[in-house]
C-alpha cells in the first residue's frame, strides 16, 4: 500500500510540474499568430472581389507608412491619394493596409484597390482578403481582362466600372 501512494504521489508531482511548465512557457514566450482569412469570394475573378469589397477605387500610392499590428493582423500601410471611384464612398487621401508579407505596393505608382473598412476608423481601409491591389497605371488603356459579355475594346476604367455594377453610361 505504502508503495503505491508513493508512486500516485510521483504521478501528482510529475502533472503538476508539466501543466506548471507548460503555463509557464505560454505565459512568457511570445506566440506566432495565425491568421486564415475566410473568404467567399475568388480573389482572382474581378467581378466577384468588386462584389465583396465596400470601395473600389484607382488611387496612387504617396508614401509607406510602415507596418503595424491592427486587429492581431501584422499590416503594411500607405497613404494613398483617392482617385477614380468605381464603388463606394472614398475620397482624399486614406490610409490603406495590406496583410505584412503580401506584395510592397511602389511609391508613386497607381493600382486599382477594392477595399474595406477596419473597425476603428484611424485604422483606415484595408484591401479585401486574399485580393491584391491591381497595378493600373493609366485607367485609358486596353483592359487585359475581361468578364463575360465585357466589350472587347474595353479600357481598365470601363472594365472596373463594369465589375463594379456601375457601367459607364453609353458614349
Amino acid at each position: 500500500m505504502r508503495v503505491r501512494l508513493i508512486a500516485g504521489a510521483a504521478a501528482a508531482i510529475v502533472v503538476v510540474g508539466t501543466v506548471a511548465v507548460t503555463v509557464y512557457d505560454r505565459l512568457t514566450q511570445p506566440q506566432a499568430t495565425v491568421f486564415d482569412a475566410v473568404t467567399l469570394h475568388d480573389p482572382d475573378d474581378d467581378r466577384q472581389v468588386a462584389a465583396a469589397a465596400d470601395d473600389v477605387w484607382h488611387g496612387t500610392v504617396q508614401r509607406r507608412l510602415g507596418t503595424r499590428t491592427i486587429a492581431g493582423i501584422p499590416s503594411e500601410r500607405y497613404e494613398v491619394r483617392v482617385g477614380r471611384v468605381f464603388k463606394g464612398t472614398v475620397a482624399g487621401v486614406i490610409t490603406v493596409t495590406q496583410a505584412a508579407g503580401d506584395p510592397l505596393l511602389d511609391i508613386g505608382h497607381s493600382y486599382v484597390f477594392p477595399t474595406v473598412p477596419w473597425r476603428e476608423a484611424r485604422d483606415g481601409r484595408a484591401v479585401l482578403a486574399e485580393a491584391q491591389p491591381r497595378p493600373a497605371e493609366n485607367l485609358d488603356v486596353p483592359a487585359t481582362k475581361r468578364a463575360p459579355g465585357e466589350p472587347a475594346d474595353s479600357t481598365v476604367g470601363e472594365h472596373w466600372a463594369l465589375v463594379s455594377g456601375h457601367p459607364p453610361p453609353a458614349a
